[in-house]
């Protein structure tokens, strides 16, 4: 075991200043999500909802919805855990919602990336551990600096599993100290989301039959050793001879073994509840729904290429701004199949030619196996639907880059520390000759700086939050419902529109609940807000009735006193106010020449029909047809010849793009309704 106080004055110093290096993009996540204002809305306002829980008799017992009910047989399940849900419980008490998410997902990424730095210095010491934090800086660079403080459950298991490999590798190699570390990352990694539950299980297995291995083997060893027994001196022509020496006893294992049960056990005690009480149980529901065949998925050819990208070309660490499609769509090209098969040729030939030369090498390399063949069984089962575009369901693919970089850069200084220097053999790697090794960490600090300043410096798309555009107007209506709320216990929140449904809504109810209200909504789903937050006909609506209505262009009239109304896209709806008008003005009509503009800015048939469907609703949505570039310029050249739109006006719209707006809507309004006014907009509340 290599120790960090083991090291010198000057190993200090670089080790510091390269973790130092490893905080840049945490710190540029965290100045990011202040400078945009965020604020926890959507599925990470529901996340926050299920922390406040945690401190109340409602506990939460499994983790967020799935989509589920959407594919296969309709089965509607959720997440496998609620670990997210008590981690958060206290920093979201302490520091706010905003803060407190952000603080509390951030230290839980944070840890996963240095204990995954910290076990590979301890199994390989400091010149492995260096390479291991400059790959770390590269996948940090890689998948972006918004997922390092993003609470959403599809992402918050990506960046632990890093710790989670390199705990099973470890253990795999024998260090069962560390079992219990690495029961803790696998039961968070496992429980985030169901597109990770695959690989997540495939590091653990790796875990669970290396320290099997490592216990049964040497008890095994010991047991034939003490049954081997010399024969009695006075045996019949028989020398006398000693017993052969039993193989000492190591270090005791059986704390370690039940610490890991122990911390797993506390952190499936949930689970295991919700299964004996539940009806269905959520593992049963889950299992119901890996079960059913109707769905149409990926397939292998898919999950195969997703594995052969993560080491294709060119290198995943150094790419950025990747969605879904980057993994799963498009052949592959020929230089991504031949970097791809050569590297996992690579891998392989190092579990073969390294098991007993350098063991840690070859269990290395088939982690980073067994990791790919989960994410390949993982990328097969994905939904072929719009599912398949997060590149959520893919971050298992950085971790098989990770530690296939780390067996192949490994590999090149024992290949070149043989060439050119003395090869020690019972060193971790081979001794280099004294220039190599006093330039190698000034190269590592060199090459760490890269990706530290490229993610503070450069914003690209992996930067961005979630519906970031509202953040700001999303919390002038908090703010406004919260200063309406003041004094009164129970608040009653009504929904209407698309974002107050799937995000801004969400947010006010956090917000609420976050400043000791009890908030209750009519129409919602149970396990999105919990049964405690449902609004059911009859029930007390309280002291406070809101009302957050959002529509694009302008809302839908109704009742009561607005006391706030704020637009995204206030001089573009200005501007737009008369097209709408005169895309609502007459039948439409597509000019004899639309065909030809739609093939100057589309190639496919494909792309040409889904734009026709879309032009063809500029009577029902023309604020979203209207505000898309280049839906406005094919507008512009004369599509339809019905309705006719003023050219002038046009030109005005396009100086105010792009729009702004969260799901769609950009305008915002919280109303207070009387009990009246409920009854009015929610006549299933009304008693009969």
């Amino acid at each position: 075991m290599h120790r960090l106080r083991d090291l010198d004055r000057r190993q200090r110093l670089l080790a510091a200043g390269l973790v130092a290096l490893l905080l840049v993009p945490f710190g540029a996540s965290l100045g990011r999500a202040i400078h945009q204002a965020w604020l926890p809305s959507g599925d990470d306002a529901l996340i926050g909802l299920r922390s406040l829980d945690v401190f109340s008799r409602h506990l939460p017992l499994v983790g967020q919805p799935s989509t589920s009910h959407l594919y296969g047989d309709k089965i509607s399940t959720a997440h496998p855990g609620p670990i997210e849900f008590y981690w958060l419980a206290v920093p979201v008490r302490l520091f706010g919602a905003a803060v407190g998410m952000i603080v509390g997902i951030g230290l839980a990424n944070l840890a996963g990336v240095l204990v995954a730095a910290w076990v590979v210095f301890r199994r390989c010491g400091a010149t492995v551990g260096a390479w291991s934090l400059v790959l770390l800086g590269g996948v940090l660079w890689s998948e972006g600096t918004a997922v390092l403080t993003d609470p959403i459950s599809s992402n918050a298991g990506g960046i632990p599993m890093l710790a989670l490999a390199a705990l099973a590798w470890a253990v795999a190699d024998g260090d069962l100290r560390l079992l219990p570390l690495a029961a803790l990352f696998g039961s968070w990694v496992a429980q985030q989301h169901l597109a990770i539950v695959a690989p997540a299980a495939s590091l653990v297995a790796l875990a669970v039959v290396g320290a099997t291995v490592a216990v049964t083997v040497p008890w095994w060893r010991r047991r034939r050793a003490r049954s081997t027994e010399a024969p009695p001196d006075d045996a019949p022509d028989a020398e006398p001879r000693d017993a052969p020496e039993a193989e000492p006893a190591g270090p005791r294992v059986w704390p370690w073994l039940l610490g890991a049960v122990a911390v797993a056990f506390i952190c499936w005690l949930p689970v295991l509840w919700q299964q004996l009480t539940g009806h269905p149980g959520n593992i049963t529901a889950v299992l119901d729904y890996a079960g059913s065949s109707d769905t149409a998925k990926l397939g292998l050819a898919s999950g195969v290429r997703q594995a052969v990208r993560a080491l294709g070309w060119p290198p995943l660490l150094v790419r950025s701004n990747l969605g879904g499609e980057d993994f799963f769509g498009a052949p592959l090209h020929p230089a991504e199949v031949v970097l791809g098969a050569v590297g996992y040729l690579v891998l392989v030939a190092s579990v073969v030619t390294m098991w007993r030369r350098r063991r840690p090498i070859a269990l290395l390399a088939g982690s980073a196996l067994v990791l790919a063949i989960g994410g390949i069984y993982n990328g097969s089962t994905i939904p072929d639907s719009i599912e398949s575009f997060r590149i959520n369901f893919y971050r298992w693919a950085f971790v098989v880059a990770w530690l296939s970089w780390i067996v192949f850069g490994w590999l090149l200084a024992l290949g070149a520390s043989a060439l050119i220097g003395r090869q020690d053999r019972t060193a971790t790697v081979a001794v280099a000759p004294a220039a190599l090794r006093r330039a190698a960490p000034v190269a590592a600090v060199l090459a760490l700086l890269v990706p530290a300043v490229a993610s503070a410096a450069v914003a690209g798309h992996d930067d961005q939050r979630r519906d970031q555009a509202g953040f700001r107007i999303m919390r002038r209506a908090a703010d406004a419902a919260v200063a309406a709320a003041d004094g009164k216990r129970r608040v009653t929140l009504v929904l209407r529109g698309q974002s107050a449904v799937l995000a801004s809504g969400p947010a006010l109810t956090m917000a609420l609940s976050a400043h000791g209200h009890d908030v209750v909504l009519p129409a919602v789903e149970p396990r999105f807000y919990g049964s405690q937050r449902v609004l059911r006909a009859g029930d007390d609506p309280g002291d406070l009735i809101l009302e957050l209505v959002t529509g694009r262009g302008s809302v839908p009239p109704g009742p009561g006193h607005v006391i706030l109304h704020d637009d995204l896209n206030s001089l573009l709806n200005q501007a737009m106010a008369p097209l709408v008008a005169q895309a609502r003005s007459a039948p439409v009509e597509v000019a004899p020449d639309g065909d030809r503009l739609l093939r100057q800015h589309w190639k496919t048939d494909g792309e040409r029909t889904y734009i026709r469907t879309i032009l063809a609703k500029i009577a029902v949505t023309p604020e979203a047809v209207l505000s898309d570039p280049k839906l406005l310029a094919v507008i512009g050249d004369g599509y339809f010849s019905s309705p006719r739109f003023d050219r002038d006006g046009l030109a005005s719209v396009r100086a105010h793009l792009p729009a702004r707006t969260v799901n769609n809507d950009d305008v915002f309004e919280v109303r207070v309704l009387t009990r009246a006014q409920l009854a009015e907009e929610v006549p299933a509340w009304a008693k009969d």
